[in-house]
């Protein structure tokens, strides 16, 4: 896979982490991968509100921790697969038990990236989500 991408270029990603060393990680990855539009948030509510409400077009894909203050990653997936949201959503975790990874996929996870990472393994699975084509791609 070379540095950037020009497929991910008009792509808009969503973060959401409430540890900034991850956002400002995952931020730096994704640049490089050739994304043309980044947002990061710490707050769970407000990530939910920027997918549900997007100020121009709808996020092509979605970054979010499992565990965060307030509201947990899966809590928002919940929320979002409730209201008929198919936005591809990845979530990022130190859950790594056979349990946890099955609860992700019965709620409509559609990536699973385990913490620690590696800024490969980040760039194969979201290449991979992002790849097939998000609601936001014309």
């Amino acid at each position: 896979m070379s540095a950037t991408d020009v497929k991910f270029r008009d792509m808009e990603v969503l973060v959401c982490d409430d540890d900034d060393a991850i956002l400002n990680i995952m931020s730096h990855i994704l640049g490089e991968m050739g994304f043309g539009f980044v947002k990061t948030t710490t707050d769970p509510e407000t990530a939910l509100r920027l997918i549900r409400e997007p100020v121009e077009k709808p996020f092509d894909l979605v970054i979010c921790d499992w565990s965060m203050p307030g509201m947990s990653g899966m809590e928002i997936l919940q929320k979002l697969r409730d209201g008929g949201n198919p936005v591809p959503f990845i979530m990022l975790t130190a859950k790594v038990s056979q349990d946890a990874v099955v609860e992700a996929r019965d709620t409509g996870v559609d990536a699973y990236i385990a913490k620690p990472f590696t800024a490969e393994l980040v760039q194969r699975k979201v290449a991979a989500i992002a790849g097939r084509g998000a609601p936001g791609q014309s």
